[in-house]
């Protein structure tokens, strides 16, 4: 009986509740793209005409919001990195996009933020909204090639700024978009996740790199000695292709890297970067590292 009525409760919601994405690249996209599937009312805003033409072409949003009154999630998108260097994190534009939700959003509604944010930046968020408006910060995790097994639907990371912003998360993210969520105690955390996630990656293939330069300057087979090594069960040396490349690991990586320079003398993730700049040049002798 109990079933029954949840069911009732949430198809009703997926009739009444709007949903704005904001953002339209890769990630806004997808996850508009998997909310529209589910039945329910998205709406999406972007800077960039062309996504907006491309998500409503494809039909993964019903219309382009023109402003952002009346929605009852509010899921942030956009990419965090600057303009002028994609290496480098950029957050005023999570800032201004909040700054404009807490004049114009709906009391009550939930701010879901997707994009990858560093430490303090969701109470930074939530002092804005004056917590008029609920704050989670749910780090997206999407592999485009795989998107069955690892899509908006894989199992994700929540922090909300309060019990009752994680209350909300969960009944937005895991009971209307069926994403299983793993609860952490603090929002510090879920800001955590992703930038030592792509870190720990960062260095994983930096690693890789670096045995590399050594093997080809010793006359050594770098791909079988890194068959050799995993063998071993718990060992796994990835492969080293044409360096780190994207904007996610390279910019994530700094943002640990900029808190691992408050605290600690040396970082190894600093090490890391020195290492994929050399390895770049290893490659391609006459390329400049900038």
């Amino acid at each position: 009986m109990f079933e029954t009525i949840e069911k009732e409760i949430l198809a009703s919601q997926k009739e009444t509740k709007k949903i704005l994405i904001i953002g339209l690249g890769q990630i806004g996209y997808s996850n508009a793209e998997y909310m529209t599937k589910l039945g329910l009312h998205v709406e999406g805003l972007d800077i960039n005409k062309e996504a907006i033409h491309r998500a409503l072409q494809h039909n993964v949003i019903q219309k382009e919001a023109t402003n952002f009154y009346g929605y009852d999630y509010y899921i942030i998108c956009i990419s965090t990195h600057n303009p002028e260097n994609m290496f480098m994190p950029f957050l005023e534009g999570i800032y201004s996009i909040v700054k404009r939700i807490s004049k114009e959003g709906k009391t009550g509604a939930l701010v879901g933020i997707d994009s990858t944010i560093t430490r303090g930046t969701s109470k930074k968020l939530e002092s804005i909204l004056g917590h008029r408006l609920h704050v989670v910060h749910v780090p997206h995790r999407f592999y485009i090639h795989e998107k069955e097994t690892h899509g908006v639907n894989q199992p994700r990371v929540v922090g909300g700024c309060r019990p009752c912003c994680t209350e909300a998360a969960f009944g937005f993210y895991q009971k209307m978009l069926k994403i299983p969520l793993q609860t952490v105690n603090s929002v510090e955390i879920a800001e955590m996740t992703k930038i030592v996630e792509n870190s720990y990656r960062f260095m994983e293939i930096a690693f890789a790199e670096e045995l590399k330069i050594i093997c080809d300057r010793t006359n050594i087979d770098f791909e079988g000695l890194r068959q050799a090594v995993n063998s071993k069960w718990n060992i796994n040396v990835l492969e080293a292709k044409e360096g780190i490349g994207g904007h996610c690991l390279p910019k994530d990586s700094q943002m640990l890297l900029n808190i691992s320079n408050e605290i600690l003398p040396y970082s190894i993730i600093e090490t890391a970067k020195k290492i994929d700049s050399n390895y770049r040049l290893h490659k391609n002798p006459k390329l400049e590292i900038q």
